[in-house]
């Protein structure tokens, strides 16, 4: 298991990419992030694309999770649920974010299972795969 806490103005990727590299992370589970970001944008998946929203003003971070795949190229797959002062929950695939005040992340480090993407050519995605 690997813990990491990032600071206010890190980029959650860029900080992401770090940690991966620092600690050797060839296949990985981010399973758990709490915290509060900012400057967020959220893909929805419409079958088809990824429909994008950014949202600039601060959210809460009340879940995060997804995978990390090394294979050719790194890709960190996340999906995230963010909540406002009004407790309202919004939520998808997570593009980009910057940390607002500070952000906590728990990520399982895989030795004994190696992910990987492939593309599926009937939806077009490059999809988890699992050896």
């Amino acid at each position: 298991m690997v813990v990491a806490k990032l600071s206010k103005g890190e980029n959650l990727f860029a900080a992401l990419k770090e940690i991966i590299e620092k600690h050797d992370i060839v296949s990985g589970l981010v399973i758990s992030g709490i915290g509060m970001l900012k400057n967020v944008e959220l893909g929805y998946y419409s079958g088809e694309e990824h429909e994008p929203k950014r949202f600039k003003r601060p959210r809460e971070l009340i879940a995060l999770h997804g995978s990390i795949t090394t294979g050719g190229e790194t890709v960190v797959h996340l999906h995230c649920a963010l909540s406002d002062e009004k407790y309202e929950v919004i939520g998808g695939h997570l593009i980009d974010a910057e940390v607002a005040v500070v952000a906590e992340l728990v990520i399982a480090k895989l030795s004994k299972v190696e992910l990987g993407r492939e593309l599926n050519p009937e939806t077009g995605l490059k999809e988890l795969s699992v050896g």
